[in-house]
């Protein structure tokens, strides 16, 4: 488990969040430092191009202004891909204030490694509905699901095309437990508009498991 390049603290003008990771931490919760923060996490749990990502990553020197300042990103994200982004988490009227635009340019420019990115985040994106509630009901499902995958392909064998949730948790019934059910939309086996609806028993789903 990789150590934070910063000690998180209590202060009066930041929000200290425990969050429960799967692909950080080695699986134990993290500590962000923000509630934005914390909802953003959500976003790479469910990113299936993410496979591991660390808060507070390391410690850059950056000139702005020719001045030398320490910054150090929210995240370190690593792709599937082999790709990496240092990741900052910002409210947009904040970002978008000069000093802050000039240390992220900066930063942006000093990284060489061509599969190395900043990526500069705000609440329009990590807060859009209904996809950060959705990612919200389904996180407990995602972190501790219920798998067996024996299961899981005959019940969809069983069920065959896309219908309302409601009428194949009746389906299903005795075949599998409502948290079965929700342990397969969490981790991607039922399918459904998760950008587009909140998810409800009278949601359209199907199987995917191809």
């Amino acid at each position: 488990m990789r150590s934070p390049a910063r000690k998180l603290k209590k202060s009066a003008v930041k929000n200290i969040v425990r969050f429960p990771a799967i692909k950080s931490g080695s699986g134990k919760s993290i500590l962000v430092e923000s509630i934005l923060e914390s909802k953003y996490c959500f976003h790479l749990e469910f990113d299936s191009r993410v496979k591991t990502y660390f808060p507070q990553p390391r410690t850059f020197s950056v000139f702005v202004d020719g001045e030398e300042r320490k910054y150090t990103p929210d995240f370190e994200v690593h792709y599937v891909s082999g790709a990496c982004k240092y990741v900052e988490v910002k409210p947009l009227e904040r970002s978008q204030r000069e000093w802050y635009q000039k240390l992220f340019s900066s930063f942006e420019a000093s990284l060489e490694n061509p599969n190395i990115s900043f990526l500069l985040v705000d609440e329009m994106e990590i807060t859009r509905q209904p996809l950060l509630s959705n990612y919200e009901k389904l996180y407990q499902y995602r972190k501790r699901p219920i798998q067996d995958m024996r299961n899981l392909y005959q019940c969809a064998e069983s069920v065959g095309n896309t219908m309302l949730l409601s009428r194949m948790i009746t389906k299903l019934k005795g075949k599998a437990s409502l948290r079965e059910i929700y342990s397969w939309l969490a981790l991607g086996y039922l399918k459904f508009d998760i950008s587009s609806e909140h998810l409800s028993e009278t949601t359209e789903v199907t199987f995917d498991v191809c």
